[in-house]
């Protein structure tokens, strides 16, 4: 017996019965399927739809999947963005003012304090982990003006190491000397022994900082041992390093770190962003690297004041510093590879030698692998 087609699932269910309405009115009605709302009625898109991604140059994503999260805690009364060298220098004023001063806008003692922590001796190397909370945060221009100001300021030597490839990737944003890479390093570690031979493999800014450029495929081509071997032929030659990491190496680059920046973007997503990276930390055992974390809000304006309030109501007391970065036209690609700290606004130069200036003042802590050789040299004295 021949059957009939299949009617569609709509076809004879009727609307389901609901109740009245508590004010009386009547519930608005439900298109038949098929058919468009009339016009001027707006269409709602449904909850589950998620906005499209925004434009990425080459900054990595969050380190985790994004989830619901509860809603920031209330910002707490208003201090000073960066923690101040002494009391003296507290500004509690609100808005724009606040944010200037608390760089260090105008208060020539304020430079020079943070001048000081940037020249004061440490043992040993340093390594700084530079990661985005999110896409776009500004990450790699974070890295490349604390590596400017350190080479201005420090007297170390100082490299910057790009292992976040893309268009905007660290080393096309400065001069290039070389074709060198970090791949080309590890192959040949074993010949570098000396920094006139090391340089080959680095090409220097004008601020004196020397840079590696990542290799054409570097995340996929590293393993460990080969991270270990690059930390290890740069501490041979280098005071401070800084590693300008992809979301895709974070796991590989984080047993180095011995500080972490973290760069989030001064805008609605901040708080969220923020959040989800100090998670992410915790669940991977780096809470104590964690909270020794400095928190740049990135590119602020009075505009985006409220949603930077929030972002550091989230990480306020789960950090060691909070830092804000003014917004400035010469950050952007269009710029580069002139944009060096002689090209920034006053504001933002005080910005990131504040950056530097707490940065630094965290080199006091000896690292792990500095200890026990610590610990034995005083058993011997």
């Amino acid at each position: 017996m021949r059957k009939e087609p299949p009617k569609p699932w709509s076809k004879g269910l009727s609307n389901p019965t609901r109740p009245a309405s508590t004010d009386g009115r009547p519930w608005p009605s439900v298109p038949e399927p098929g058919t468009l709302p009339p016009q001027g009625v707006p269409i709602q898109p449904p909850p589950e739809e998620q906005a499209p991604p925004r434009e990425v140059r080459s900054e990595p994503a969050s380190p985790v999947r994004p989830r619901p999260l509860p809603p920031p805690p209330a910002a707490p009364p208003s201090g000073p963005a960066i923690t101040p060298p002494d009391p003296e220098h507290e500004v509690t004023t609100g808005g724009l003012r606040r944010l200037i001063q608390a760089v260090g806008g105008g208060h020539g003692e304020v430079d020079a304090e943070y001048q000081m922590r940037l020249q004061q001796p440490f043992h040993g190397t340093r390594h700084i982990v530079v990661l985005g909370c999110t896409g776009g945060a500004g990450q790699t221009v974070t890295a490349l003006m604390l590596g400017h100001t350190f080479a201005q300021h420090n007297g170390e030597p100082v490299v910057a190491v790009d292992v976040n490839p893309g268009p905007g990737a660290l080393a096309r944003r400065t001069r290039s000397e070389t074709n060198e890479t970090l791949t080309g390093l590890i192959t040949r570690a074993d010949q570098v022994g000396s920094l006139t031979a090391m340089r080959r493999y680095t090409s220097q800014a004008k601020s004196g900082l020397d840079v590696i450029a990542a290799g054409k495929n570097p995340l996929q081509a590293l393993d460990d041992r080969d991270y270990a071997l690059a930390i290890r032929t740069i501490d041979r030659f280098y005071s401070v390093t800084l590693l300008d990491a992809a979301a895709a190496v974070v796991a590989r680059v984080l047993p180095y770190a011995d500080q972490i920046v973290l760069v989030a973007p001064a805008s609605a997503d901040a708080p969220r962003a923020v959040a989800m990276t100090f998670e992410w930390l915790d669940g991977h055992g780096y809470e104590e690297l964690r909270s020794r974390a400095v928190t740049v809000i990135n590119g602020v304006s009075r505009r985006s004041m409220d949603d930077v309030e929030q972002a550091e109501a989230v990480a306020r007391g789960r950090c060691r510093a909070l830092v804000r970065i003014p917004w400035d036209d010469h950050l952007s690609m269009d710029r580069a590879p002139r944009n060096e700290l002689r090209s920034l606004r006053a504001p933002t130069r005080r910005a990131y030698l504040a950056l530097a200036g707490v940065v630094a003042g965290g080199f006091t802590v000896v690292p792990e692998r500095y200890q026990e050789l610590q610990q034995e040299q005083e058993a011997t004295r």
